[in-house]
Parts: C-alpha cells; sequence; structure tokens
C-alpha cells in the first residue's frame, strides 16, 4: 500500500508541474470532467484515493499528514456525489474562467499537495 500511495503522490506532483507549465490541461481536465457524469467517476477515484492514504497511514513516516490527506480526499469524493450537478457543473464552469495565473497557481498547489505525500511516505 505504501508504494501505491508513493505513486499517486508522483502522479499528483506531476500534474501539478503540468498544470503550472501548460494551464490549458486544467482547462481540458475541467471540460472532460464536465462531460455527461464523468464527475461521479473523479468523486469515486477520489474516494479510492483517500482509502490508500488512509490505509498506508501507519506505515508512514508522517502518518497524521497521510491521515489527513486521506480523509480530505474521501470527504471531497463524498462531496462530489452529496452536491447536487448544477452546482459541480457551475463550480467547474468557474475554474474554466479563470486566469492562466490563477491555474498555475493551483498547480502549484496540487505539486506541493504531492510533494509532502512522497514526503510522508
Amino acid at each position: 500500500m505504501i508504494t501505491l500511495a508513493r505513486l499517486l503522490g508522483i502522479f499528483i506532483a506531476c500534474m501539478g508541474v503540468i498544470v503550472v507549465l501548460i494551464p490549458v490541461v486544467m482547462r481540458k481536465m475541467v471540460a472532460f470532467w464536465r462531460k455527461n457524469n464523468r464527475i461521479y467517476l473523479g468523486g469515486l477515484i477520489r474516494m479510492i484515493f483517500g482509502a490508500i492514504f488512509l490505509l498506508s497511514a501507519p506505515r508512514a513516516r508522517l502518518s497524521t499528514v497521510m491521515t489527513l490527506a486521506g480523509l480530505f480526499s474521501l470527504i471531497a469524493g463524498l462531496l462530489i456525489f452529496i452536491l447536487k450537478p448544477e452546482k459541480i457543473k457551475m463550480m467547474l464552469e468557474r475554474w474554466d474562467k479563470r486566469p492562466d495565473s490563477v491555474l498555475r497557481l493551483m498547480g502549484a498547489v496540487v505539486f506541493a499537495f504531492g510533494a509532502l505525500i512522497i514526503y510522508s511516505i
């Protein structure tokens, strides 16, 4: 489970770097998740990430960080199923309209989160 959590951290950090370098990728991701009911797949993926982080927490170097990352991911995934679809689509549309500088900043935050996961393992 530790190896899987480390791989997820690497994936998250790489996604952050890609968004910092090429913000249009974030817009394409938003467009992808906005179609049909794909957002629910995103919620399921977030919950799986959360479960992996929680299961790896007891053996992690910084178990509290991993526990919090797991809880954060689980709650974020659950919120996708709890909120109304119109509300979620409205939030995605707001991200699509943000300037590149804001998307780059968000990419940097995502990179930092991924790096924290990698370090915590």
